[in-house]
């Protein structure tokens, strides 16, 4: 016969399901993590690195106690441990083995601090870690879907109009890409701070994030999710007026023997590289920074200062971007700031903006040098005079 359910069995057994499901969605969470590590390389993919970076950024803006970060870094140390055995590497990139080192490390404990974070609200129920593990959670996702839509977008031969945006900045009478490795030569370590800089990028939107949420500030946007915004316009965009930037175009004549405008044919490029130039994601997401960086103090604005310049430096004189792909990224931040802030005015003006500009130097128009230069700037005074109350007013306190 069979024994009678009593309130003890009952409770029992319910412990029981709640263990197993724990356990369940614990190892769904561990397993989902183990794959990342080895089938992206976590210790040398630096894209993905600074996402994970950002996490345990985030993780440490959230005030977690000295148990917890504990726990965050052994679990970190677990995982470089399980990417060495499956042949990882870390801090082995050439040419930049110590940054390489610094973002594998970082890394590490960004993933072990997402562990951290879910399995405290797993086996506790707390919401304590909620808001922080959503926040940390974004770079990492938006780095691998990312990467995956650029891939797929980007997939055999097709078109790129780096020969238009080239002809456009020689019709300024400058030539960035040139100074700018000039000045490399000269002073290397610009070119080095430039290089940590443009590599570490997806370090800056979490630590400025961070740094808000620690000081108790609550933003008038969310830097994290403006930075996803971003990217996803500047993915679209780039099919407008696809190109991969002077170093990829010109190949070994970047930068020092780069053709005379005159010398440059206004023909399109059939391309099997990445065509991520225009506009410059890179600018725009360090813009997004900068303006969120107002409200966090003067020393948060100088730092936020030097990773522009920085970033400005890197795009050029690596050969990454054309200048007109910087110049876009302006309306392009004025845009996103609109669409988080449900400014419509602002979001139209930004993208009007963006697309007029993307579409002008796509059709390749010929226009004269004063008209170019007054069209750029009064993109630029635009755009700063639109987003002047977000300089100003950044973030109000939430404590």
């Amino acid at each position: 016969m069979s024994q009678p359910t009593t309130p003890s069995n009952t409770v029992g057994s319910q412990k029981n399901i709640a263990l197993l499901y724990n356990l369940a969605v614990s190892l769904a969470i561990l397993l989902s993590i183990l794959l990342v590590c080895g089938i992206y390389q976590l210790g040398s993919n630096a894209t993905l690195a600074g996402g994970f970076l950002g996490s345990f950024l985030i993780y440490l803006g959230s005030r977690p106690s000295l148990r917890h970060v504990g726990l965050a870094v052994m679990a970190g140390a677990i995982l470089a441990v399980f990417h060495e055995m499956i042949g990882g590497t870390l801090g082995k990139d050439s040419g930049m083995e110590t940054l390489s080192f610094v973002m594998g490390v970082g890394a590490f404990l960004g993933a072990g601090s997402i562990l951290t974070m879910a399995f405290d609200r797993v086996w506790t129920g707390s919401r304590r870690y909620v808001p922080s593990l959503k926040d940390a959670l974004i770079l990492p996702v938006f780095s691998l879907v990312g990467a995956l839509c650029m891939q797929f977008a980007n997939g055999g031969s097709h078109a790129s109009f780096d020969l238009f945006l080239y002809r456009f900045d020689s019709s300024l009478g400058l030539a960035p890409g040139h100074a700018v490795a000039s000045l490399f030569r000269r002073l290397p370590w610009i070119e080095f701070g430039s290089l940590w800089t443009y590599t570490g990028l997806m370090i800056f939107p979490a630590l400025y994030h961070a740094w808000a949420f620690y000081k108790g500030k609550a933003a008038r946007i969310h830097l994290v999710h403006a930075f996803v915004i971003a990217g996803v316009s500047g993915i679209i965009l780039y099919s407008i007026c696809p190109a991969m930037g002077p170093v990829y175009a010109f190949g070994s004549q970047f930068p020092d023997r780069l053709p005379a405008m005159s010398a440059a044919p206004l023909r399109v490029l059939s391309s099997t590289g990445l065509n991520n130039a225009m506009p410059s994601l890179h600018m725009t997401w360090v813009l997004l920074v900068w303006v969120a960086a107002w409200e966090l103090g003067s020393f948060a604005v100088v730092l936020a200062s030097i990773v522009v310049g920085l970033t400005g430096l890197a795009t050029l004189g690596f050969g990454e971007h054309y200048l007109i792909d910087l110049i876009v990224a302006a309306p392009l931040v004025m845009a996103v700031q609109g669409i988080c802030k449900a400014r419509y005015t602002l979001t139209a003006i930004g993208l009007g903006l963006v697309v007029a500009w993307t579409a002008y130097l796509r059709a390749g128009i010929q226009l004269p040098s004063s008209l170019n230069w007054m069209f750029v700037i009064a993109t630029i005074v635009t755009t700063g005079f639109m987003m002047r109350s977000f300089v100003t007013k950044g973030y109000s306190s939430s404590r």
